[in-house]
């Protein structure tokens, strides 16, 4: 990864909301990171080359396994099924496919 790539920084869109640029996003999109709350050591060193890694390429400031979900309580529900902020109701009622997951 070169110096100064944003590639290999989380694309904070891709894991709390949606980014609408897709593979035009200058910013990482990993899948098997969805849900992880731990960010990497080895990125924190500007070491980390695994381009799959499943740990977080991003400075986590809040716990948002602590902070409740605002989708939660909203008609549609919330439909992310890798939402890292805090669900009363289980989480094992989301929908999982990708067609119902906008990314």
């Amino acid at each position: 990864m070169e110096s100064g790539s944003r590639k290999n920084d989380d694309c904070y869109f891709y894991y709390y909301s949606t980014c609408t640029k897709g593979s035009e996003c200058l910013f990482r999109h990993e899948p098997t990171a969805l849900g992880c709350e731990v960010t990497c050591n080895l990125w924190q060193q500007g070491k980390c080359i695994n381009s799959h890694c499943n740990l977080r390429h991003m400075l986590l400031k809040k716990n948002r396994k602590m902070i409740p979900c605002y989708w939660e309580m909203q008609p549609t529900g919330c439909t992310k099924p890798h939402c890292p902020f805090q669900h009363s109701v289980p989480r094992d009622n989301v929908a999982t496919t990708e067609g119902n997951v906008s990314k």
